[in-house]
């Protein structure tokens, strides 16, 4: 495979797209959007220091958070494509749970290229950005 290079656009779509499907209200709705994103068995997703392999354990960490609202901004979002055809993802922001304050957050994503001419998230590591924890 070689460099995918119009990485910036399939990041910037993705990212748009993953968040518009993760801020829902409901774990089962957030769930089935983004379930067609993740291998059933090459998947790797690090949420807060928890580790799960697999689009089954996937969505069942996020069926199981327990907040009903979300509210999310996006600082920064940083690309690089990767030899394989891949691409690395970087993401800055903050959200704002429930009652909770605002707090900021960092997600990494590989996404890796399908035999269907699509991505799917290979690797993705999710931290809220707390220094006092």
């Amino acid at each position: 495979m070689a460099f995918n290079m119009d990485y910036e656009n399939v990041a910037s779509a993705f990212v748009q797209f993953y968040y518009q499907k993760f801020d829902v209200s409901d774990g089962m709705q957030r769930a089935q959007g983004l379930a067609d994103l993740y291998d059933a068995d090459n998947s790797y997703m690090t949420f807060e220091g928890v580790q799960a392999k697999g689009r089954e354990a996937i969505l069942a960490k996020f069926t199981g958070l327990t907040f009903r609202t979300i509210q999310r901004a996006i600082t920064k979002c940083d690309s690089q494509p990767l030899y394989d055809g891949s691409i690395l993802v970087m993401v800055l922001g903050q959200l704002k749970t429930d009652d909770d304050p605002i707090n900021p957050f960092s997600q990494i994503f590989i996404l890796r290229p399908n035999t269907i001419g699509s991505f799917f998230i290979g690797n993705e590591i999710f931290r809220l950005d707390l220094h006092n924890n």
